[in-house]
């Protein structure tokens, strides 16, 4: 299956969305009764070196921020850090955009 090419996303934007095309492909992710479907669920929190972007979605449920960021920890993914709330929220809704072409995609290749 296709899907929408991040080639020119940064490294740590790559590698938040692999996380998402993991939980989408490797059927991890959570379906609601509505069709939709949870493979991310992104949380700006702010660390000593910016502002971050973490999924609190980890192992099959939405967790807090404080147990996402261990399960974030031990996976050992470097999620994207930005200098600013306000530059994080933009990627974020950049990366969210792809992910929901993403989503759509592979409900149309089902």
């Amino acid at each position: 299956m296709d899907l929408v090419d991040i080639s020119h996303f940064s490294p740590e934007e790559q590698a938040a969305l692999n996380y998402h095309r993991q939980n989408l492909l490797g059927g991890t992710g959570l379906r609601h009764k509505d069709g939709s479907m949870t493979t991310f669920m992104g949380s700006v929190i702010d660390t000593d070196k910016g502002s971050m972007i973490l999924p609190t979605y980890w192992g099959g449920a939405v967790r807090s921020v404080p147990d996402a960021m261990r399960f974030a920890i031990k996976s050992g993914i470097n999620f994207p850090t930005y200098p600013t709330t306000e530059d994080a929220l933009a990627a974020e809704k950049r990366m969210h955009d792809i992910m929901e072409q993403d989503t759509t995609m592979f409900r149309k290749g089902k």
